[in-house]
């Protein structure tokens, strides 16, 4: 064991680090397919610990590659403590021990863009991609500011301007800059727990799950799925989260580019940003790449998307993502509409594919079911990026929830603060 001493905003914090170490006869064992992982049961405890480290043994999916010759190192990763003591629900506990109660398969802090904690459980390996879920549609939205920013879309235009097939659909008529706050009008219904929703019978239509729950849905993907959706008028200038709106803005980024959507996240935002390993993301029977949910990544990756965002999109000298686009996540003042649960004192929001905490601190969030979160702190120049797998998409299992894996997030910002 070593002691290590950290210096923050508060003063001299220190760590113990116990050595986390993954033999190869470990890693081999975390690799066995465990029995019983179908189309049916990978999305779900306890298998998706297994499944969400090897998605690509699950479904088909598409490169996002990255450039081994850009990597953009993460300093501090030699020192960065494995284990520390946090205090939570007003007790002290290990780190580790908070992990394991409330499935967190990895967790990784960057503090002024420097590792200060590193630590993995499950399944999960420094190496490993793990499932992004919905913090794909914050990724999603960097991509299209990037497009943006080339004049390659107008977010002043309609998603029936750039895909005519989805012109007569629940977004045809909605702007791409109402899409992205997710204010559409389409009636996409995301109750995961309610087998007849959209969500669910987009996942049974892509050919993503299976089982009986998709007994009565055809297998047709996204380009056919997508346009069927209908079309609410009372929504409009709502937030309203809705997956499906953010596969629509990957099709019009395709149409407006003439790309596919896995390229134009290598392009404009994997291979700029210097990530160490190449992602991936899903993709339907039909091609269609699932920008909503469907990214895999590294968590060091994670850790670099948020860093991205700390740094208004500024790797080095390059501007990667516009900081103007940036800025204006970071500085909104609330939605006084807002009818989602909410923290005492806070006003938040829903912005370009990010969920703004609204605590008067700038703090923002990516954010994905099953426990994905990129924690981007400006006031305190913190990172934290974690990867989960819940049993299922809300949680699953007692005191486990998005409650609770962000007070784990809260302790450990507030202890290396």
């Amino acid at each position: 064991m070593l002691l290590v001493t950290i210096i923050g905003a508060m003063g001299v914090k220190k760590i113990l680090i116990t050595a986390l170490l993954i033999t190869a006869g470990s890693a081999a064992a975390q690799d066995n397919r465990p029995d019983g992982v179908t189309g049916a049961t990978w999305q779900f405890g306890p298998l998706n610990r297994w499944a969400y480290t090897h998605i690509r043994e699950v479904l088909p999916t598409k490169d996002i590659p990255n450039d081994y010759q850009t990597v953009r190192p993460l300093t501090g990763l030699n020192s960065a403590a494995s284990e520390m003591e946090i205090s939570l629900n007003g007790k002290t506990e290990k780190l580790s021990v908070a992990m394991d109660r409330n499935f967190i398969d990895g967790i990784l802090v960057l503090k002024n863009g420097q590792a200060v904690v590193e630590r993995y459980a499950g399944t999960l390996t420094p190496e490993r991609t793990h499932l992004l879920w919905s913090v794909s549609k914050t990724i999603t939205g960097l991509t299209a500011a990037s497009v943006a920013a080339d004049g390659l879309i107008d977010l002043n235009k309609t998603v029936g301007d750039y895909v005519p097939e989805l012109a007569a659909s629940g977004w045809g008529k909605d702007t791409l800059r109402v899409l992205l706050d997710m204010r559409d009008t389409s009636n996409w219904n995301e109750d995961y727990s309610a087998p007849d929703s959209t969500v669910r019978r987009q996942d049974c239509a892509d050919g993503l799950l299976t089982g009986e729950m998709c007994l009565d849905t055809k297998v047709i993907g996204n380009y056919k799925f997508l346009p069927a959706v209908g079309r609410d008028e009372s929504r409009f200038d709502t937030f309203i989260y809705k997956s499906g709106t953010t596969d629509v803005i990957a099709w019009v980024l395709e149409a407006a580019t003439g790309k596919r959507f896995a390229d134009l996240v290598s392009e404009r935002i994997w291979k700029p940003m210097g990530a160490e390993r190449s992602a991936a993301i899903t993709v339907d029977v039909s091609g269609f790449t699932l920008a909503s949910g469907g990214m895999v990544a590294t968590l060091r990756d994670l850790g670099r998307v948020g860093q991205l965002m700390l740094d208004r999109g500024k790797v080095d000298d390059r501007q990667v993502v516009p900081a103007n686009w940036l800025n204006d996540i970071f500085s909104q003042s609330g939605d006084a509409s807002w009818s989602l649960p909410k923290a005492a004192g806070t006003a938040p929001y829903y912005r370009s594919f990010v969920w703004g905490v609204g605590d008067g601190k700038g703090t923002v969030q990516a954010r994905g079911v099953h426990g994905q979160v990129i924690d981007v702190s400006p006031s305190t120049g913190t990172v934290i990026a974690v990867f989960s797998s819940w049993p299922d998409a809300s949680g699953g299992a007692p005191g486990v929830g998005g409650a609770e894996t962000d007070a784990v997030i809260q302790a450990v910002k507030a202890a290396i603060n």
